[in-house]
């Protein structure tokens, strides 16, 4: 599993790099676009899953958000396809569902997908597209904090692991990986401003990572409440040896949806 954690990544990186500090911003948002998708395939089925009618409504309404968030159009389509998706829900349980009690909550699970995907994940382009220079820049930024704080939590729980953060949840995460990640995202987020970021102050930068790290643990956790309710120990296999695409952006859609409101009202 390692190994193939390891092959996948020394492949993945730079061309991720790549596409977002030099590829064409149409690109970007395509393979963001993908990506939502197949997370949002995941969880038509991890929610879904002997219920083919609710899981292609699901994966319909959840592509349609996904898309318009994407798009250079995007306040209008964006905003028009969620108020879509909810009415187009809510007339299902009305119309279609005589057991309008599980409708409702069946409709339920469906929104918060959709949300939870076609809503955050828009957010990579958003950032991307925030400033000319400093907008791919921030998106790397983004995947240094997340790619260091994960590492890091695994290396450091397996090792000195050995009280349970929250074992209802996550059974293998432990007070001690969570410092471990912490830390290491603090460690990125200094590497991050010498390297490559705009001028901004230090202690703005380590205060922006420490708020970007809690909010990609709850994040993580977050998905794991998840798949416990659905009963899946993995959302897929997206990327092979690390799982399904929302197992990868589990801890990176929280922290790039606060990156971008935070340069949004205070740059």
């Amino acid at each position: 599993m390692l190994r193939a954690r390891l092959a996948t990544a020394a492949v993945a990186i730079p061309l991720l790099l790549l596409l977002i500090l030099y590829g064409p911003p149409l690109l970007f948002a395509a393979v963001v676009g993908i990506i939502g998708i197949g997370g949002m395939i995941e969880y038509a089925v991890m929610a879904f899953s002997t219920r083919p009618a609710e899981r292609a409504l699901t994966i319909l309404l959840g592509v349609l958000v996904i898309v318009a968030g994407v798009s250079h159009n995007t306040p209008p389509l964006f905003t028009g396809a969620l108020a879509l998706a909810l009415m187009t829900l809510l007339t299902w349980v009305v119309l279609l569902r005589p057991d309008f009690e599980r409708g409702f909550h069946d409709a339920g699970v469906a929104l918060l997908g959709i949300l939870y995907i076609g809503l955050l994940m828009p957010h990579f382009v958003w950032l991307h597209r925030i400033d000319p220079t400093a907008g791919p820049r921030w998106v790397v930024f983004v995947l240094l904090i997340g790619m260091a704080g994960d590492t890091a939590g695994y290396f450091v729980g397996r090792a000195f692991g050995r009280h349970k953060l929250i074992p209802r949840v996550s059974p293998g995460k432990t007070f001690e990986g969570s410092a471990g990640m912490f830390l290491a995202s603090l460690g990125a987020a200094a590497i991050g401003k010498l390297l490559f970021l705009p001028p901004i102050g230090w202690a703005h930068v380590l205060a922006i990572a420490a708020v970007m790290d809690i909010l990609g643990q709850v994040g993580d956790l977050s998905e794991s409440v998840m798949k416990r309710t659905f009963g899946v120990k993995e959302s897929g296999w997206f990327f092979p040896g690390h799982g399904g695409a929302l197992d990868r952006l589990d801890s990176l859609l929280f922290p790039v949806t606060f990156l971008y409101y935070h340069l949004s009202l205070i740059p």
